[in-house]
């Protein structure tokens, strides 16, 4: 590159490299900033040990240009070279060096009209606020990007709800949620075909300046990754700190909202209060950059109320000079509800919505192990309808069925929540009852055998149950303590039914 085109120039002209070296600059630039050729720029401008994008919230615009596949950028700084004065930047990218142009504005403070000469000179969308939500400043650019008919002027001192219902739901949703956006970060959103950089910086605690930058596609791997995100069926975000970064169109669908509505806000506004632990369990990983694959199933509460399940795979990222997470996310809603339903096929009997005789054997073996550890003890009581055959002979099966279940009713409302309830087979019952003393089964039984006695069943009226119960002894199989149990339901048969028996 020949810097003597550039020596005509009034303005100070530095060229930089990707490294940011300084590696030449014209004659006006010597004179303002001396010869500063070979040095850091970032060390030269602001005396950082590192570019300034690292060290502070500083847009550093060679950054910017390099990262938005844009050729050009104008942004308005104040370098700590040049005290007390602001310095309108454009810099340009020619070949691998960029190329800076500094105005130095003579004015130590700027005065409205300049200032909103400077805001149209910006590439970036400028939109600044008052404490009351009105527009003091808007530039020509924000009108640009986001295709708002008429002058910026005419904007000013209305509210920004005037602008916002003129703009896409995606953007208006950013300023009314604003409270969450943090200041001096960068988020990025999908926005027409493009990415927008949005920022937030608080202006003497009195102004709120918010900042559009517009990433165009130029690269065809960008537009292919921009594409996927946008399409992809699985939900994608990024989280610092707890708060969303990023989330593309399907993360925001399954959350029942839109992108806008999310960026800034925290993501345990939308996890199920149970699940919130294990969130922010990884969170906390995330922070301390600690490196490793998160795979999980956690609920979530989506915008409209709804509870979903989830299934986020997550991994560590340093983004923007801070240990984040990112991850993919989809519902498995639809797979839990039939996770539940075949559970509840291999654990519940249909007819009657109690325990089956497969989940009875799994609590009885549970508790044959507890009582074995811990010397507990517990019983069995096993009943049966007494003539059910001749209920459904005379008034059919499905007076049969449905007088299964009002027995199933009247047992479940006398019986503790530690007793684990199941059906055996056709019209038998077993209840497993934790007790301290024998007495306590007995009691239960008995109380069972005269509520069903008492009570007027439909189209049958009344009927009657015999029980036998058998207690845990040591060294009891499953086998054994169910066959007493048995044996002492057929003796309650044998010698007149409507009765209780106790095994020896």
């Amino acid at each position: 590159m020949d810097i003597n085109d550039n020596n005509r120039s009034d303005l100070p002209v530095i060229v930089i490299d990707k490294n940011y070296n300084i590696v030449d600059t014209n004659k006006r630039a010597e004179e303002v900033y001396g010869n500063i050729k070979g040095n850091k720029c970032y060390k030269i401008m602001n005396y950082y040990s590192s570019p300034c994008f690292k060290e502070t919230s500083y847009v550093c615009p060679i950054n910017v240009v390099k990262q938005s596949g844009n050729s050009q950028y104008t942004g308005l700084y104040s370098f700590g070279r040049v005290k007390s004065k602001y310095v309108l930047v454009t810099v340009e990218k020619k070949g691998d060096l960029y190329v800076q142009k500094h105005r130095i504005l003579s004015e130590d403070k700027l005065d409205i009209p300049d200032f909103k000469k400077i805001l149209d000179f910006l590439t970036e969308g400028i939109v600044v606020l008052n404490e009351e939500g009105k527009i003091r400043f808007l530039n020509r650019q924000f009108v640009s990007i986001f295709s708002i008919n008429g002058e910026p002027d005419q904007f000013i001192d209305r509210d920004m709800s005037f602008l916002t219902e003129n703009m896409p739901k995606e953007i208006r949703d950013i300023f009314n949620k604003s409270e969450s956006i943090k200041a001096d970060k960068e988020y990025p959103i999908h926005y027409n075909n493009s990415y927008l950089i949005i920022k937030k910086i608080t202006l003497d605690n009195k102004y709120t300046l918010w900042s559009f930058f517009e990433r165009k596609e130029t690269d065809l791997s960008d537009e292919i990754f921009r594409v996927l995100l946008e399409t992809t069926p699985v939900g994608i975000f990024l989280q610092c700190g707890g708060r969303f970064m990023y989330v593309n169109p399907t993360f925001a669908s399954i959350l029942e909202t839109f992108p806008g509505n999310l960026i800034g806000s925290s993501i345990y506004n939308f996890v199920h209060p149970e699940d919130k632990e294990k969130v922010e369990e990884v969170v906390k990983k995330r922070e301390e950059g600690r490196k490793s694959t998160e795979k999980y199933v956690i609920r979530i509460k989506t915008e409209k109320n709804n509870i979903k399940w989830v299934e986020i795979t997550s991994e560590a990222i340093f983004f923007k000079g801070e240990n984040c997470g990112i991850g993919s996310v989809v519902d498995v809603t639809e797979r839990k509800r039939l996770e539940e339903n075949l559970r509840r096929l291999a654990t519940v009997d249909q007819l009657t919505g109690i325990y089956n005789r497969y989940s009875f054997e799994k609590f009885l073996e549970k508790e044959i192990e507890r009582a074995e550890r811990y010397g507990e003890n517990f019983a069995l009581i096993m009943f049966d309808i007494d003539n059910f055959k001749q209920i459904n002979d005379i008034y059919g099966h499905q007076v049969g069925d449905k007088v299964l279940k009002e027995v199933v009713d009247v047992v479940k409302n006398h019986i503790r929540k530690s007793d684990i309830f199941a059906r055996w087979g056709g019209e038998e019952f077993m209840i497993l009852v934790p007790i301290k003393d024998k007495s306590d089964a007995y009691k239960i039984a008995e109380k069972i055998r005269k509520k069903i006695e008492k009570f007027n069943f439909d189209k049958v009226g009344r009927l009657t149950v015999s029980l036998g119960i058998s207690f845990y002894k040591n060294g009891d199989s499953m086998k054994s303590i169910i066959r007493r149990a048995d044996t002492a339901l057929y003796e309650a048969k044998k010698t007149g039914k409507n009765r209780t028996v106790v095994a020896d």
